[in-house]
């Protein structure tokens, strides 16, 4: 509402603002002015019409704003009377000859009404027979009675529909006056309570008071209050509506699961509350109920409130809602503190017995107290072991008057009991150990409690291990323990029979406990102090490795840039500065892959693009990277080393170009030297002896190995060179290999090696340089008749595979080392072995052959044992309508 009264409650979940009573009265005499100033200037007035319309506009708005006023003493028969008046004004002005002013079929008004009070089909249903009544009357004509009398009553039922939805909006608006008085009714019940509990102390009352509160919230139909024990609820307070007390419901018993069950099928409203349909004592048709569950200290649900109301006035339900929850924490800490009251009361009766009982188990007490809080400020001042142990002896030994007594922890490496600390050890024991499960000790040990020994000759568990433990005639040992475990035995020793007492044995077992705490803080606080300083030697060897990396790092020729785990570079050496011609400055916190030679997907990068080659200005640059990896398999970021390879390429480059002209200068005078050399061995300038044949053979074997040196440096510098051609054709792999195998027949029928061929039926065809493949094939089977020692075994299988051809040669021969196998492909290099010297050669037919095989978009590879054989195997594409 606007005026401060009508906002002085709306701090409460309510309905919206009803009506505003000063706009009321403004449109009662607006319409009452219109009225008036229509039948001045309209119609021929006469004093009776003169005299209704001012009735109408002073009874008008008193009428309007009267009725909705809150706080004004006016009785409902005077408010009826107010109306009946406007009512009377206008039946007047219609009589008078004003039934034709056009304010009438303003209908909106009552037909809106009519809708408001009979909401749906009867609402909709009134408001068109308004309509249509007042058509049917408007039709009739202006004259007659009739019409006059229907048309009066028309307008007195359309009066009467706004008066009643006028009362209905003083009736809503009244019931939500009334809510608003009762929640702060309740509020300040809700203070009163909250005050009240703190000086409560049974639970009975605190009870009572609680329900009381949450029944005024809302004068609810039903409010109870159980408490939930040993898995059985009570109902300790029921109250009914207008705060009777329900004396059948109270004192029923029930499963506490009753409501647990309702809870979990019900609707949560607000933080705890749930919305059931029924409750175990309660189930009326037509209600629902809240239960509101008191979660205590001790219990996860020590009771609960339950709330009964019809459905149509849920809104209060809600409206009280936040009210009850508060209602219900402040039951739940007045269980709790009646319990607090409950426990303090009997331990105070308790100790108040005790203390009424025996005066000197107090003074026992106090000086046992005095004792612990000595021993307990001693502990606290040293983290020595052995002090803090010999300190603890002396001081318990001295309290309970112990002649003789020791200290003994077990030993975790040898699982012995050994002797830390001693009171008089030369009269304890003749040796510093004792066996674990031996002796009183041992006992102690394995039953973790204490024990008394009022005279030693008659308990077998104390064993004489020397002359002074005759002397001993009681004996008082109880177990070091830390939290559950055992960390040794306390002893204590005194000459007199039966000197030590139960109560010696409990002040002896918390004083061990004491020093077992400080045992373990002085233990925690040495491990701590060697690892702190391991840490730090840890700490200072990893600074000087990592210094050692960094300046390693910034003196190595190949640039490093490293990254984190994010691709973030962190660090540039000088000479990937100097290689890239970038700046640390300007790419440092930049990702890695913004680099030259890194792959853009570090994360799914595969072999080849961790490995590139690149040009940056007029240098050859090849990139690797490779990610760093912990231990355990994590990424912890990245590395990418940059060598530059201009020089390596110039030095290639050279040296292809010195071999190809040393090639082809010496082929010249070889090819000249070898035709006067037949042309000699065929007499073709005379006989020539046998003398002289014999140099001559020489000549010719070494100039056709030179040549044949030649021809491979020539093939090695094309390659290199990309100037290698293929004069590709269609090809039957078999048959190329079968006449190589022909040519090559003759050296393993010299050898005396078996050759055995096993060649695929039907196999497809190749497109492929016949004279390279013929190259391919004399390289390997030669070097597998070459590397075979006489009467070994050579074989040769090809087969069809994978849409590729693969060829197989495999021999018995001297096989090739571990460490060779790594370099086999590599030019000019010649692996070691017995048949090195005698075979010959130049290292360069397998690097040819290899290159020969990738330029045919074939693979080639090898297995080896030494002195088992070799096995080389290479594959081509097939024909693609032959695949």
């Amino acid at each position: 509402m606007a005026g401060g009264r009508w906002q002085k409650h709306s701090q409460y979940p309510s309905s919206p603002t009803l009506i505003n009573p000063i706009w009321v009265g403004v449109g009662f005499g607006i319409l009452s002015i219109s009225l008036l100033l229509y039948a001045i200037v309209q119609l021929t007035p006469n004093p009776v019409t003169l005299i209704s319309l001012l009735l109408l506009c002073l009874v008008g708005p008193a009428a309007g704003m009267l009725g909705v006023m809150d706080g004004v003493a006016i009785r409902r028969s005077a408010y009826i009377l107010l109306v009946a008046a406007v009512g009377l004004a206008f039946g007047v002005i219609m009589l008078s000859g004003a039934g034709a002013s056009p304010l009438w079929p303003a209908l909106l008004l009552p037909i809106s009404a009519a809708l408001l009070i009979m909401p749906g089909l009867p609402g909709a249903g009134l408001a068109a027979a308004i309509w249509l009544a007042y058509g049917a009357v408007s039709l009739i004509g202006p004259a007659g009675g009739l019409h006059l009398a229907a048309d009066w009553l028309l307008r007195g039922a359309q009066i009467n529909l706004i008066v009643l939805l006028i009362e209905r909006i003083l009736s809503a608006q009244h019931g939500l006056q009334q809510r608003t008085l009762a929640r702060e009714h309740a509020l300040h019940r809700f203070l009163d309570v909250s005050n009240h509990l703190r000086v409560t102390s049974t639970i009975q009352q605190a009870l009572e008071e609680v329900a009381t509160a949450v029944q005024q919230a809302g004068d609810f139909d039903c409010v109870a209050l159980c408490l939930v024990e040993a898995g059985q609820s009570q109902v300790v307070v029921a109250i009914g509506a207008s705060g009777r007390r329900l004396a059948a419901v109270e004192g029923l018993r029930f499963a506490a699961s009753e409501f647990q069950q309702r809870m979990e099928r019900g609707r949560t409203m607000g933080a705890t509350a749930v919305e059931v349909e029924t409750l175990p004592f309660r189930s009326l048709r037509g209600e629902l109920h809240l239960i509101l569950p008191l979660h205590t200290q001790e219990q996860p649900m020590r009771g609960v409130i339950s709330v009964s109301v019809a459905r149509e006035q849920r809104v209060i339900l809600e409206e009280a809602l936040p009210l009850l929850e508060l209602l219900a924490n402040q039951a739940a800490a007045a269980l709790d503190n009646a319990d607090l009251y409950t426990t303090l009361d009997l331990r105070v009766q308790q100790a108040t017995a005790d203390l009424e009982r025996s005066s000197d188990d107090l003074r026992r007490a106090r000086d046992q107290a005095e004792v612990l809080y000595k021993i307990a400020r001693l502990l606290s001042v040293t983290l020595d072991e052995e002090q803090l142990l010999t300190q603890s002896l002396h001081l318990i030994a001295a309290h309970i008057g112990a002649q003789r007594g020791g200290m003994m922890l077990l030993d975790p490496s040898s699982g012995r009991l050994v002797y830390r600390t001693s009171l008089g050890q030369a009269q304890t024991s003749g040796t510093a150990w004792v066996e674990r499960g031996q002796g009183l000790a041992g006992w102690v040990m394995e039953q973790r409690q204490a024990a008394i020994i009022p005279d030693t000759t008659r308990d077998p568990r104390w064993q004489v291990r020397s002359k002074y433990d005759t002397q001993a005639r009681a004996v008082l040992a109880v177990p070091i323990m830390l939290e559950q475990e055992a960390l040794g035995v306390l002893l204590l020793i005194h000459d007199q029979v039966g000197h030590f007492t139960p109560e010696h044995a409990q002040l002896a077992t918390a004083a061990a406990s004491q020093a077992a705490a400080a045992l373990a803080k002085a233990q925690l606080y040495r491990y701590i102090s060697e690892q702190s300083h391991h840490l730090g030697i840890v700490a200072r060897q990893r600074e000087e490795e990592a210094s050692t990396l960094l300046a390693m790092l910034r003196s190595i020729g190949d640039g490093v840039v490293v990254s984190d785990r994010n691709g973030t570079i962190q660090i540039i050496n000088p000479a990937a500065e100097a290689i890239l011609g970038i700046t640390a400055e300007a790419f440092r916190g930049r990702p890695i892959s913004e680099l030259p030679g890194v792959p853009a997907q570090l994360s799914a990068a595969d072999a080849e693009s961790r490995l590139q080659k690149f040009a940056v200005a007029e240098r050859t640059v090849r990139s690797h990277y490779a990610d760093v990896i912990a231990s355990n398999g994590e990424i912890l970021g990245g590395v990418v080393v940059y060598h530059d390879m201009t020089r390596e390429e110039i030095a290639d480059r050279l040296k292809t170009e010195l071999m190809a002209t040393a090639s082809h200068e010496l082929r010249t005078p070889m090819t000249s030297i070898r035709g006067f050399v037949d042309m000699l061995m065929l007499g073709t300038f005379g006989e020539v002896s046998a003398t002289q044949r014999e140099p001559l053979r020489v000549i010719k074997n070494n100039v056709v190995r030179l040549v044949v040196l030649i021809d491979e440096l020539l093939d090695m510098s094309r390659v290199e060179a990309g100037e290698a051609r293929l004069r590709r054709e269609e090809l039957d792999l078999a048959e190329v290999l079968r006449d190589v195998i022909a040519v090559l027949t003759s050296q393993f029928r010299e050898r005396e090696i078996e050759l055995h061929v096993d060649f695929q039926e039907g196999l497809p065809h190749v497109v492929a340089d016949r004279q390279r493949i013929e190259q391919i094939a004399v390289n390997l089977i030669g070097n597998a008749c070459k590397y075979t020692p006489r009467g070994g075994t050579v074989w040769i299988g090809m087969h069809n595979g994978n849409g590729e051809l693969r060829v197989d040669v495999r021999d018995t021969g001297v096989g090739i080392s571990e460490e060779a196998k790594s370099h086999i492909f590599t030019p000019f290099y010649r692996a070691d072995n017995p048949l090195r010297d005698e075979v010959g050669g130049t290292g360069l037919g397998l690097s040819i052959t290899q290159r020969l095989v990738e330029l045919h978009g074939g693979r080639i590879w090898f297995e080896s044992e030494v002195n088992a054989g070799s096995t080389f195997s290479f594959v081509l594409p097939i024909k693609p309508e032959d695949a």
